[in-house]
């Protein structure tokens, strides 16, 4: 199966054509807000690296959420416009998931973070059990603190929020391990690879169920709700 993937989660625009277990041309790119000037091109690029065209891709993916509001929106408009114009199948896949799955591990806890700002972040927790992630803390949007009230021992870190709240997850577990931050991106493939898990386990494939998971209000939507009820 030949799944083309994206993720726009953070300020990484991310797109790979993966075909089974196998990566055939992935991008990985810091793009800043720039995702909508620079998606169709880099799928252009994507394609043509591996010498195959739209029409020769057996299905989308593309990471939901949650992370960058603008991101988010960007990704999930584009893959739900590819696949109504292809009629191809698309799975929305979480992001925190997919981070997860690029953890090579045959046991141990796994915690990505994504930097949600205003002192927050975007977590959720993994347990490895026979190499296979399984979420023991849903996704959330909060101080660090409250996913560190749920771990105890050696946990595995990564993401940007492991890096950027790194001295307050090591206040708290001494234990702590933290994974590059460059290995700890979101990466289009992960996105693809846990889609072909969802799609096993009988996932949804109807575009139009397919909408960005945001956990929380925008910064401009909390704004204007505080500017409402102010006297």
């Amino acid at each position: 199966m030949k799944i083309l993937a994206s993720d726009t989660s953070t300020s990484i625009l991310s797109v790979a054509l993966c075909e089974d277990e196998k990566t055939v041309a992935e991008t990985v790119v810091d793009c800043g807000r720039s995702h909508a000037e620079r998606m169709l091109t880099t799928v252009d690029w994507v394609l043509a690296e591996a010498g195959l065209a739209l029409r020769d891709v057996d299905m989308l993916a593309v990471s939901a959420g949650p992370g960058s509001f603008t991101g988010l929106r960007v990704g999930v408009a584009t893959w739900k416009g590819l696949a109504l114009a292809t009629g191809l199948p698309l799975v929305g896949v979480p992001t925190l998931d997919a981070m997860a799955r690029t953890m090579a591990l045959d046991a141990g806890v796994v915690c990505p973070l994504l930097d949600a700002k205003m002192g927050e972040v975007f977590g959720a927790i993994y347990d490895f059990r026979g190499g296979v992630p399984h979420k023991v803390h849903e996704d959330v949007a909060a101080p660090v603190e409250v996913l560190l009230g749920q771990l105890t021992g050696r946990v595995c870190f990564l993401g940007e929020g492991a890096a950027r709240y790194r001295a307050r997850i090591e206040a708290v577990l001494s234990e702590a391990v933290f994974v590059q931050r460059k290995d700890g991106t979101p990466r289009a493939s992960a996105v693809a690879a846990e889609a072909r898990a969802m799609l096993a386990q009988g996932c949804p494939t109807d575009a139009e169920r397919v909408a960005p998971v945001y956990l929380r209000k925008s910064q401009a939507e909390e704004n204007r709700a505080r500017a409402l009820v102010r006297p």
